[in-house]
């Protein structure tokens, strides 16, 4: 089969592109010392390392770009396989945040395998790094409520702005992908000389690990994914995040202190929405002399709620917010409005991973029909501003149906899911367990998206265990309620 160069052929190509990479040679590697501290402010010696690759692998002896990576050697005589630990986001920063995740003192990686971290893909110490242009913000009106149409078209404009920027600059954005990054991991390996790995990622980094496994299964060990993004759950569905809020008034309700105060959340929020409908609320406030003023409107209020519903911690500020809000109190939420009003992709490698990886249509069609019906209050808002029409300018880097298929390894694996998770919830794991037959499922309760199961001395136990080779039985892991700030 010819693989051109458009993208539009990886569905098709990628069956017949990992056997191919696996019979290439290994890259050349560049290495020189790298200093960083560790989790405990310890100076931690490691060497960074450097490869070059295919921007796009359907193109014969074209353009190549850097993959910049981190190794942190264990001292242990017996050590297991390498751990290659992959950052989430998309688009943080692997290679600095691989010393905090290597000696962090409650997993204790660095004690028994080597540690390896890569900078993704048009990030970090990698080049071209796409955070390095220009921003394209949004810029929509603070004097007035603006509407979720308003949004989805500032996005679009903001994505649109960010791939002709790039094209410009001669980057194939269409190549900044799942597809093209899990092969990069491979690179790496395979110019470190590896057999086998183990996957470390939560969130971002378990969608990309899933797309390791898909392509390159026979080179791992076994893996840890946390708070779990399978291929077709970059796009949120609604309903889990009105099952979120459920579960937050029910809290709320459990709590004597704060349910004197608020003895309806749900009841709160659906009033405090009527109330912006009917009549936005405009916040004034000094700032340096200078008067300010926000118009708050209901899209404000769902976008709002859906992020502090991402954590346990900001989970945990959110009820007194609303308290307050409902005494006519709204100062604390100009300066989120502000931001998304102001806000944008950041990173255009963030805006193309995630457009890429994209959606089913069946998927598309359940969150069109869930944002839609009333039972689901805070409509899509969990997608702001990452809509799924904002990926309509970069339309030409979506991997395709096979890629958002199932994946089938028979490696172990470590699923670990938050019970309050609403970006990636328990149903993530459900969904793609068929797949993996030698898996482990454990859920942590009270927790969202955030590694607070990390606090729990069984899981840590658990994950030592099951990296030096043991088995793991799926269980739920009872973690202490959540410390609810009240009025």
């Amino acid at each position: 089969m010819n693989c051109s160069r458009t993208i539009f052929k990886l569905a098709l190509c990628s069956a017949f592109l990992a056997p191919s990479l696996a019979a290439q040679e290994a890259p050349s590697v560049s290495f020189e010392p790298y200093r960083a501290r560790s989790s405990l402010g310890q100076e931690l010696e490691g060497q960074l390392g450097r490869i070059r690759v295919p921007e796009n692998r359907f193109i014969e002896g074209g353009k190549e770009i850097e993959i910049a990576f981190v190794v942190y050697k264990t001292k242990n005589p017996s050590p297991g396989a390498p751990i290659m630990f992959l950052v989430g986001g998309p688009g943080g920063p692997g290679v600095e945040m691989t010393a905090d995740v290597a000696t962090d003192p409650r997993t204790n990686l660095l004690e028994t395998h080597d540690v390896i971290g890569l900078d993704q893909r048009g990030t970090g110490l990698s080049l071209p790094n796409l955070s390095q242009g220009p921003e394209f913000p949004f810029d929509l009106p603070l004097d007035r409520a603006v509407s979720r149409e308003e949004y989805v078209a500032a996005a679009k404009d903001s994505a649109a702005r960010q791939a002709e920027f790039w094209e410009s600059e001669g980057v194939d954005l269409s190549s900044y992908n799942s597809a093209e990054s899990a092969h990069d991991i491979d690179a790496v390996r395979r110019a470190l000389g590896l057999e086998k790995i183990i996957l470390w990622g939560s969130s971002y980094g378990s969608h990309l690990g899933l797309s390791y496994l898909r392509y390159h299964p026979e080179h791992v060990e076994r893996s840890v994914l946390t708070k779990v993004e399978g291929p077709d759950h970059t796009h949120k569905l609604p309903s889990v995040l009105q099952r979120r809020l459920e579960g937050l008034h029910e809290l709320v309700a459990a709590n004597a202190a704060l349910s004197e105060k608020l003895p309806d959340l749900i009841g709160t929020v659906k009033a405090l929405l009527a109330q912006l409908e009917e009549e936005p609320v405009t916040v004034t406030v000094d700032r340096g002399g200078q008067s300010l003023s926000v118009t708050v409107g209901p899209v404000d209020l769902q976008m709002l709620i859906s992020v502090a519903l991402g954590s346990s911690n900001s989970m945990a500020t959110l009820p007194k917010a609303l308290y307050y809000m409902s005494q006519g109190e709204w100062r604390h939420v100009m300066g989120f409005v502000v931001g998304s009003r102001r806000g944008g992709f950041g990173s255009a490698m963030t805006l193309a991973m995630d457009c890429a990886s994209g959606a089913s249509p069946g998927r598309l069609a359940q969150i069109e029909r869930e944002r839609k019906d009333p039972a689901n209050i805070l409509s899509d808002a969990i997608l702001a501003p990452f809509y799924p029409e904002a990926c309509e300018p970069c339309s030409a880097g979506d991997l395709g149906e096979t890629f958002r298929g199932p994946i089938r390894s028979k490696s172990p694996i470590l699923f670990v899911s938050g019970e309050l998770d609403a970006r990636t919830p328990v149903d993530n794991v459900l969904e793609i367990l068929e797949g993996f037959p030698d898996h482990a499922h454990i859920i942590a309760t009270n927790t969202g998206h955030g590694p607070r199961e990390l606090e729990s001395e069984m899981y840590q136990e658990l994950v030592k265990y099951f990296l030096a080779g043991g088995t793991v039985e799926s269980l739920t892991i009872e973690l202490p309620p959540v410390d609810f700030e009240v009025p």
